[in-house]
């Protein structure tokens, strides 16, 4: 049964979900506005404003998506963007939990951490020659697409290079 509270390393988090049912709960009178501030081919920024009955801004949250950071990203950074920054602006308004962070940004940044590109650096670092090293760079940037992790294989790679 999805509880809308997940456990990520020993602490609870709640999904974006689950923080607007209970704020409409909570509140359902008020609003929950997004708006994007930026928009173009590498990147989604938007603002999300919560306000009350009156109108007036209880709170506010930002989020930022680069398209290239994810599978998910390339077809859906609007929409991940949205409830990146509707969760954040919820925890301002005091719907979040023990954490500010929401569960939709703390899988989101475990999952941008990809232990196969440290792999691949770790095996760039541990080349022997300039010929090893010729090897496992050309498998890694055919392995790999996202620029930061090309980025950071370019690194390693010219690291290793100088030492060789």
């Amino acid at each position: 049964m999805n509880t809308g509270i997940i456990k990520i390393h020993g602490k609870e988090y709640m999904t974006v979900a689950l923080r607007v049912q209970q704020f409409r709960e909570a509140h359902p009178d008020w609003s929950i506005i997004t708006q994007v501030v930026h928009r173009d081919a590498d990147e989604v920024v938007m603002v999300c404003s919560i306000l009350n009955e009156q109108g007036r801004v209880i709170a506010t949250g930002h989020a930022e998506e680069k398209r290239k950071a994810s599978q998910i990203n390339s077809t859906s950074a609007l929409e991940n963007c949205e409830t990146s920054a509707i969760g954040r602006a919820l925890a301002g308004a005091g719907f979040g939990g023990s954490e500010f962070a929401s569960a939709n940004e703390v899988q989101n940044a475990i999952q941008q951490q990809n232990p196969a590109v440290d792999k691949a650096i770790n095996a760039i670092k541990e080349a022997g020659s300039m010929e090893a090293l010729k090897i496992v760079y050309t498998a890694a940037i055919r392995q790999f697409k996202s620029e930061s992790d090309l980025a950071k294989i370019n690194a390693a790679k010219d690291a290793r290079k100088a030492e060789l």
